[in-house]
């Protein structure tokens, strides 16, 4: 088979067909701007340092899929929540949250993208990376999803609170910011995001109930997905994601999810769900790939391969965030696995 570019790589894997190769990913945001040499606050306030990190991740590391993110705070001050900048290697976070009481949700307006500088340094970051990588590259714009994003205008705590006894409050305010969210996918779009990231996070039954989700998140999250017009990625957290739940979601065309530390596994997942959407999974982002060897990350990366690959639909991505201090030559390690291991026949 002739050789793919990545972006026509990752577009054959969403699309459940057989590309050259396995294509390669991971929520690798901060780590690039490290193996560039830039600081963490440089790249989360610098559109174009944060898309020299990720084209780092393409020319060094080997990735097929980038992802120009910072850190969960850089939406929500559009909300009015507060963030807070480290000097060490630690990603930002929020220091305030905007929501006091729950008569707080009533209060929150829908941000313009172009009023919020954490949404322009990812805009400006994605529009460079089209123009130098052009159609090289499959760059994703990442997002979370409108309960998600709740949690990041008041604590989670106060908002599992709200989801018991407070759902018209909350729901006032999850309104506003799925609105929100809509303007911010089509900015991503228009600065030619090839696809979107959306973490719904919350959807994990540690967190919520089956129950709770249907009657509190789901319109919104379908609402936000019927509005965006490219191949959406969507991760869910935790220990028991319901990824049965969101896996026939508009637009959604790959599931990742941390199968390293769950109970579904790649093979599992495979077969129930591998002829209606790609899998992206298969890298332990807590151990193997932050502490293991090269080695270590090779092997799981040819068991994940072993589990999902064939037939096509599979890409091989981390189960969560990769940790800042993550070794290069382990991602190289992903890399080099993606291409001894991941070839599709002719």
């Amino acid at each position: 088979m002739q050789e793919m570019t990545s972006r026509e790589r990752v577009l054959a894997a969403l699309n459940l067909k057989r590309p050259d190769r396995v294509p390669l990913g991971s929520f690798a945001t901060h780590v690039g701007g490290k193996i560039a040499g830039i600081s963490v606050k440089e790249y989360a306030t610098d559109g174009e340092k944060m898309a020299i990190g990720q084209r780092a991740l393409f020319e060094k590391a080997g990735f097929d899929l980038l992802f120009p993110f910072s850190h969960v705070g850089m939406y929500a001050e559009g909300w009015g929540s507060k963030v807070r900048y480290m000097e060490a290697e630690v990603a930002p976070s929020i220091s305030e949250y905007f929501l006091k009481e729950a008569e707080d949700w009533k209060r929150v307006v829908p941000f313009k993208p172009e009023e919020v500088p954490g949404v322009q340094v990812v805009v400006k970051a994605i529009r460079l990376l089209k123009e130098w990588l052009g159609d090289q590259a499959f760059v994703l714009g990442a997002m979370f999803s409108p309960l998600t994003s709740a949690t990041h205008v008041a604590p989670l705590g106060t908002v599992l609170k709200h989801v018991i006894r407070q759902q018209d409050l909350l729901s006032t305010g999850l309104e506003v910011i799925t609105e929100s969210l809509i303007r911010q996918a089509a900015a991503y779009e228009e600065a030619g995001a090839d696809g979107i990231f959306l973490a719904i996070t919350r959807a994990t039954k540690e967190i919520v109930t089956e129950k709770q989700y249907e009657n509190v998140a789901r319109k919104w999250d379908e609402k936000l997905l019927n509005r965006i017009h490219v191949p959406v990625i969507a991760h869910i957290c935790g220990r028991d994601p319901m990824l049965d739940m969101v896996v026939d979601f508009p637009n959604v065309k790959a599931l990742n999810w941390w199968d390293r530390g769950t109970s579904t596994s790649l093979r599992e997942a495979k077969g129930k769900w591998g002829s209606r959407t790609c899998l992206a999974a298969g890298i332990d982002q807590t151990r193997t790939i932050l502490m293991g060897s090269p080695e270590d990350v090779e092997k799981e990366a040819k068991d994940a391969m072993e589990q999902a690959a064939e037939g096509g639909g599979f890409i091989l991505f981390s189960g969560c965030d990769l940790p800042i201090s993550t070794p290069l030559e382990n991602l190289q390690a992903m890399s080099k696995s993606a291409k001894q291991y991941g070839k599709y026949p002719s």
